[in-house]
């Protein structure tokens, strides 16, 4: 990611070298993805004063934690591509399962070195994205599901590990309650903004995507673009957009289709507007970080950044969709 390419080659080497010894089975399926994670936790570390080594595990446990969950969704829904590239559930099947809990359980010896406080900070987020999770198989199911059933999933089924990282950051870089509190609610923040944009660029699809379009219709989520439409919709609407949620797959014309009338029904714009808001929200918890040194100046500066990588993503898949966000 510009302008965090540093801590980016910082965090894969050291990854790669704690998965040394056996693992290159499961490295293959921790390979990709942003890395968000691990870089606000060890930016959040640099942010109240201490150092990037001191949260390393942390960082690593974290990320092992959400390639751990991927590796479930994707068995749960049947996924096939992920990160451009097959999926362990297509490859091995159900037996993938397996590869999953070796990730859990190579978490569990990184947060060992943490301490007791940061471990079960940790341990509460992955309890959070469980139940997550779990609810959100329930609203795919909720004849009037509101926008406030969705915050409420995705505050644990995605925020919840965003927040841990930042959390666990500043608790081992030294940081005071203040500190440690205004990060955790930056990750929360963040990471409802991050689903927000998730599930906008799965209607409108994107060419730097790491997953095809239309996985949300196919299985069946309600997702606030999908819960605004509902909530505005005609009754003739509301049928077509229920029928797709529930055929199992989605074409390209059905896509289509639903993202005309997602855009026309104003559900587009109105969880851009979302996104904005809790951006802005993430951005304002770290108004009041400390910048007493370099150190701590340069490490804000590359937090603030975090939000604006996430915005630029959605914003370009915006552009390319060419729809009417305004």
């Amino acid at each position: 990611m510009k302008g965090l390419e540093e801590e980016t080659e910082y965090f894969e080497s050291r990854l790669s070298e704690a998965l040394r010894g056996g693992f290159g089975e499961v490295l293959a399926y921790v390979r990709g993805g942003k890395r968000l994670r691990p870089l606000i936790c060890i930016l959040a570390a640099e942010a109240v004063g201490g150092d990037r080594e001191d949260a390393l595990p942390a960082a690593i446990a974290i990320e092992l934690v959400h390639n751990a969950s991927l590796i479930h969704d994707d068995i749960i829904d049947e996924n096939t591509v992920r990160r451009r590239a097959p999926t362990a559930f297509a490859e091995h099947g159900k037996k993938a399962i397996i590869l999953g809990d070796m990730l859990f359980a190579l978490s569990c010896g990184m947060l060992a070195r943490c301490g007791s406080e940061v471990m079960a900070l940790v341990s509460k987020a992955v309890l959070d994205i469980a139940v997550g999770q779990y609810m959100e198989f329930s609203l795919r199911h909720a004849e009037n599901a509101s926008e406030d059933d969705y915050i409420r999933v995705a505050e644990l089924k995605t925020a919840s590990s965003f927040a841990a990282s930042a959390e666990a950051g500043a608790v081992l870089g030294g940081g005071g309650e203040a500190e440690i509190r205004r990060l955790r609610e930056f990750g929360r923040m963040l990471g409802i903004a991050y689903q927000i944009q998730d599930d906008v660029i799965d209607i409108l699809g994107d060419p730097d995507a790491e997953t095809p379009p239309g996985l949300d219709i196919r299985n069946g989520e309600k997702t606030i673009v999908v819960i605004h439409a509902l909530n505005r919709a005609s009754r003739e609407e509301r049928e077509f957009i229920l029928k797709s949620l529930s055929r199992g797959r989605v074409d390209a014309d059905t896509l289509l289709k639903m993202r005309k009338l997602l855009t026309d029904l104003g559900s587009i714009k109105y969880s851009l507007d979302l996104f904005t808001e809790f951006i802005e929200k993430a951005k304002a918890c770290l108004d009041p970080l400390e910048e007493t040194d370099a150190k701590r100046r340069l490490a804000k500066r590359k937090l603030l950044r975090i939000p604006d990588v996430i915005a630029e993503k959605l914003e370009s898949a915006v552009r390319a969709a060419g729809v009417r966000a305004e």
